[in-house]
């Protein structure tokens, strides 16, 4: 994905070059540089060098990158102390995936521009994408300080510090920038994403409906929205949303798997499966598509297709419990209880506070009368499901313990 830019005038070199990321559920990186005075900018350049930076960021702008590195590489040795030009050929080079060769162009233009807010944020940019969110941070700092105003550097401090788990940090950066500029719709989203993390559903829909307002083919935003509903059990409002979400971003997978979940909850299965596939033929390494595909075909009782499908997702993501859990239970389903027994182990392995994984390991163990060890599994369950104050499941676990102690398991 581009950077993108405002497009320079012939006497105003400022650069802007960005990064947009709108991946649902992705924290999304946008960024613009304020503008200087053309007499702060144009003075002390060579005519020459700054016609191949424009020249540069044109070429830029229309996804020609090798012909921008090009047409930067030629400013710069046309004037080696052109700072902006840096910042385009880091641009340029970090979306060829040159990570290295980009922050060392920042790096230079911080060298021959310490004052320029835009070198340091497009360094925390590329930082933040290597997931070096605490050197990030302090790029994003450094350009804050040195510009106050610089909304997509707060932003995206915003992003860096949601990332780090630092909800209430994240959530005074997004709220600040908002004040500074109120009609920029992504830090509403994201603003909105805190929100809905601390528990606050009703405020983070707010948020989510503000962004759209304001952007309303902000296909991030609706799919956002679309989640929040789901959440709240509103599953009709939820669909409309996660297809406006769609309709608007047809190529991100997120949406579909979202419709799916929602289309299942409604007894759609069918439905939803499709759903799921599209979502799979637009990223194959889309682990929650596989798993909620795996789900729904074992509610189809396709136990094999199932199996094919959970055996997937765990390739994908050794580390997801859920999915253990799903390949046991299909297992089992098959008449395979010794294979079942050590997929629910797996699970508890992975996650020692599962308890459904204990609950279905009980079930299994009391069925093969390995009785003492399902008594063992259930009181485990027991336990945890008393902690998550589910009685639902906890009517279940005594019912299992009143067969097992009468051993009429079938």
């Amino acid at each position: 994905m581009l950077k993108t830019t405002s497009l320079l005038s012939a006497t105003i070199i400022s650069l802007c070059l960005t990064n947009i990321n709108t991946a649902f559920g992705v924290i999304v990186s946008v960024g613009e540089q304020n503008k200087p005075d053309a007499s702060e900018t144009i003075a002390p350049y060579n005519k020459n060098a700054v016609a191949s930076f424009e020249e540069g960021v044109n070429l830029y702008e229309q996804g020609d990158l090798k012909g921008s590195e090009a047409a930067f590489r030629k400013a710069i040795e046309l004037q080696p102390n052109f700072a902006k030009a840096y910042i385009g050929l880091g641009n340029t080079l970090d979306d060829q995936g040159k990570s290295s060769e980009a922050i060392a162009s920042y790096k230079k233009a911080i060298s021959l521009e310490p004052e320029e807010s835009g070198a340091y944020y497009n360094l925390g940019l590329t930082l933040a994408r290597l997931d070096k969110l605490e050197e990030a941070i302090a790029q994003y700092q450094k350009a804050i300080s040195l510009d106050p105003k610089y909304v997509r550097a707060r932003y995206n401090l915003g992003n860096a510090l949601y990332n780090q788990g630092k909800i209430t940090e994240a959530i005074a950066q997004y709220t600040e920038t908002i004040r500074i500029e109120p009609n920029y719709a992504p830090p509403y989203a994201h603003l909105g994403n805190a929100l809905y993390d601390q528990g606050k559903i009703s405020e983070a829909i707010a948020q989510y409906q503000k962004a759209i307002s304001l952007e309303p083919k902000y296909a991030a935003a609706h799919y956002y929205l679309a989640t929040a509903l789901h959440g709240q059990g509103k599953i009709t409002e939820a669909i409309a949303e996660y297809t406006e979400a769609i309709r608007l971003e047809p190529t991100n997978p997120a949406g579909y798997s979202g419709l799916g979940q929602a289309l299942e909850i409604q007894g759609k299965i069918s439905e939803a499966i499709a759903q799921y596939r599209k979502a799979i033929s637009l990223n194959p390494k889309y682990v929650l598509a596989h798993y909620n595909l795996a789900s729904a075909l074992y509610d189809q009782e396709k136990l094999t297709e199932a199996i094919a499908e959970y055996t997937e997702t765990i390739r994908l993501d050794p580390k997801y419990v859920q999915a253990y859990n799903g390949l046991g239970n299909a297992l089992d389903d098959q008449g395979k209880p010794s294979e079942a027994i050590a997929q629910y182990k797996k699970a508890i392995s992975l996650d020692p506070k599962n308890a459904y994984a204990y609950y279905n390991l009980a079930v299994t163990l009391g069925r093969e009368q390995q009785l003492d060890d399902a008594i063992v599994a259930l009181k485990k369950a027991r336990e945890l499901f008393q902690i998550q104050r589910n009685s639902k499941m906890l009517e279940r676990v005594d019912r299992l313990f009143q067969k097992i102690n009468t051993t009429q398991i079938n």
